[in-house]
């Protein structure tokens, strides 16, 4: 017999954690809860070492401790270990990467089957990931002993789309929307779905309504009305299923808001979706489910573009791969060695993923030496600053003895 895979999801936010596992995505995810019989599932980002021991204590347990000494607890556990792990060489023993490998250890630990049994893929989600949070995360986990084969970190809006495709199709077909509010932010999550393709695209729009913060303390009838004004506008497009999340939806104040967003499409509220969306990643990482194979998410951080360099190949034009729509521009980077031909330039093809439209980039090495056809090697970097933003670094190796390196480098940046 096979043994079952186990996935995890854990949404990770400034302030606490959520933790979801799943063994077969078509039974459903499961959102672990501190406290039996609700629906309480967060878990405080918080960490104490208790005074005079090495033991750190999380979660409530370190709130409850620091109050019982009258002492602060360590917060901000995942920004401290970014910026450490920003500063260089030193990050993998750095005090906050370690910090935050002891906290993911203590919430490995918590559901019991992630206590119990090998845990064959992750998946972290972050509002916003920063490049270095997959990196950061995975020291993290190293300096805790912590050994996963597979860690995926993804955005708010790509756990979205991760737990609203795997939903029943009904669902989600004509698209689908998210509203997600905090005392601090209001965001509205729209995928655009484009079955006329293949794979077929999926667009995330998110917008931000700074007009309907903060919420605790404002008029709730006033929060309605301005609510009700986004729904309308949002729901001109075609909508199957849309989603409350966030603290402010515990509440009950959107009545007619809701009573308007009941006549266009299906709704449903919770508080554990990014979670479960991320938990869902982790399943199609290991081919439990296969979403990404037919589905293909285009995120803020999404390349809109295919990017190829266009090179000969034993006597044959061809195109090398560099990178491809989809993927996540900081994790896109390329290094590689080619021969220059006769025409001293290298041709970058863009191909944009939505309309198939192709165009060529072409970058002049005039200031290379003059040498015979296929006599140059030179070091390309292909470096993305941003999903709209690449830059080439071009350094000239030279040729063995023959024609000796200068050096030489040059960089160009393309707009996608």
């Amino acid at each position: 017999m096979i043994a079952a895979k186990l996935v995890v999801g854990i949404d990770f936010s400034d302030k606490y954690t959520l933790i979801s596992t799943c063994h077969d995505p078509s039974e459903g995810v499961v959102t672990w809860s501190g406290n039996s019989g609700n629906e309480d599932f967060k878990v405080p980002v918080a960490a104490f070492k208790l005074p005079g021991s090495d033991k750190w204590v999380f979660g409530e347990e370190a709130v409850e401790r620091a109050e019982s000494f009258k002492m602060k607890y360590e917060t901000d556990i995942l920004a401290r270990a970014l910026s450490a792990g920003e500063r260089g060489k030193d990050r993998k023993n750095s005090p906050e990467i370690v910090l935050l490998g002891r906290y993911l250890s203590y919430l490995l630990r918590l559901p019991p089957e992630t206590a119990t049994s090998r845990v064959n893929a992750l998946c972290i989600t972050e509002r916003e990931v920063h490049p270095f949070s997959k990196k950061v995360f995975e020291e993290a986990m190293k300096s805790a002993g912590i050994s996963i084969p597979s860690i995926r970190v993804i955005s708010y809006g790509e756990s979205f789309f991760f737990y609203a495709l795997s939903q029943p199709i009904g669902l989600w077909k004509n698209g689908a929307l998210l509203y997600d509010y905090s005392d601090e932010l209001f965001e509205s999550d729209y995928l655009s779905i484009d079955h006329g393709t293949a794979p077929v695209l999926v667009s995330d729009i998110r917008k931000t309504h700074e007009d309907m913060v903060p919420f605790f303390g404002a008029d709730r009838r006033k929060m309605d009305e301005k609510f009700l004004a986004v729904a309308m506008e949002d729901l001109k497009k075609s909508v199957s299923g849309t989603y409350l999340t966030g603290e402010a939806f515990n509440e009950r104040w959107e009545q007619r808001t809701l009573r308007f967003i009941c006549t266009r499409s299906r709704v449903f509220k919770g508080q554990n979706l990014y979670s479960k969306g991320a938990c869902y990643s982790a399943a199609d990482d290991v081919d439990l489910i296969r979403i990404s194979r037919r589905y293909l998410y285009l995120g803020k951080d999404s390349l809109l573009t295919n990017v190829s360099l266009r090179a000969i190949s034993e006597g044959r034009e061809s195109l090398i791969p560099i990178a491809d729509a989809g993927s996540k521009w900081y994790e896109s980077s390329k290094t590689m060695e080619v021969l220059l031909g006769h025409d001293r330039e290298l041709i970058v093809v863009l191909t944009d993923i939505r309309d198939r439209n192709e165009r060529n980039a072409v970058i002049r090495l005039d200031w290379m030496p003059m040498r015979p056809e296929r006599a140059s090697r030179v070091k390309v970097e292909f470096e993305f600053l941003s999903a709209k933003r690449l830059r080439v670094k071009v350094t000239d190796l030279g040729f063995g003895e023959i024609f000796r390196a200068t050096g030489e480098k040059r960089k160009e940046e393309i707009k996608l």
